[in-house]
Parts: C-alpha cells; structure tokens; sequence
C-alpha cells in the first residue's frame, strides 16, 4: 500500500517539479543575456563593426590613402584605449 502512496505523491509533484527547472532555466538565460547587455558585449555593434583589417583593405583596394588610412587608425586605437582605461580606472572624487 506505501508504494503505491508514494507513487501517488510523485505523479502529483512532477509537474511542480518540471515547473521549477523550467523556470530556473529561463531565469538563467535572462540572467546571462542581461549581463551581456549591461557590459555592452554581443550588441548589434560588436557583430556589424568596423575593425582595422576593414580599415587596411580599405587602403589596399586604394579606397583612402596611406595618410588617411594612419589618421582613422590613430583615432580608432585612442578609442579603444579611452575605453578600457575607463572601464579600469577608479571612480574619481574619492
């Protein structure tokens, strides 16, 4: 008679059970795509970028010249570093 108690008792939990891990893995995968959001990777701008291979091909198919190709490339590097440093740097004032 307890097996068949228990048997009873499972067949009512499972479904609060699958419940539950359904809900945990959706709250996971929120978790994870709202983090990716909040530290800006994986937006529509890291996968349609423009990078210095773009940049060099650009100077190679003679589309800009050397001069204008050094200058884009200075500017993008001074972007990337003013980003990192102020993802590192301390906040200021304390």
């Amino acid at each position: 008679m307890q097996g068949a108690a228990s048997g009873d008792l499972f067949s009512r939990l499972l479904p609060w059970i699958g419940g539950l891990l359904v809900l945990a893995l959706v709250g996971g995968v929120l978790m994870l795509w709202t983090r990716r959001m909040a530290t800006g990777q994986g937006g529509p701008a890291d996968s349609a970028g423009f990078g210095l291979d773009e940049l060099q091909a650009m100077r190679d198919r003679g589309e800009i010249t050397a001069e204008e190709h050094e200058r884009a490339r200075r500017r993008m590097v001074e972007r990337l570093a003013s980003r990192t440093s102020s993802r590192t740097s301390p906040p200021r004032g304390r």
